[in-house]
């Protein structure tokens, strides 16, 4: 003897449920300003330690291709990228992504003489 369901009419019946296309949360990426700014210290960064091995090392095994084209402008950054770059800097993440200060001027308050 077969036994057939028959699906209730509304409620559960009749969509099919597709995947949701991802999205990156703009909240979420960097501006175009914190980029170039985060190219800027990726390049610092390798100046200071002499490669980019030397780099990846610091951060903690980041792909050197990850680094370079982010560094090149070739791939984007991303704030897990940030927090790795002040950490191998000893710096914070707001003064590696804010603007540069005038020498003249207090780097806290901005007051300058």
């Amino acid at each position: 003897m077969q036994l057939y369901l028959i699906p209730p009419d509304g409620g559960q019946g009749g969509r099919v449920l597709t995947r949701r296309s991802y999205h990156r949360s703009r909240s979420l990426s960097l501006t175009p300003d914190e980029t170039r700014r985060l190219r800027a210290a990726l390049r610092g960064l390798k100046a200071r330690l002499g490669s980019w091995r030397a780099v990846s090392a610091a951060m903690g095994g980041v792909h050197v291709r990850t680094l370079a084209g982010v560094a090149c402008g070739i791939g984007r950054g991303s704030p897990a990228l940030v927090l790795l770059a002040a950490r191998v800097a000893e710096t914070t993440v707001e003064r590696l992504l804010s603007p540069p200060v005038a020498a003249d001027r207090c780097p806290t308050c901005g007051r300058s003489g």
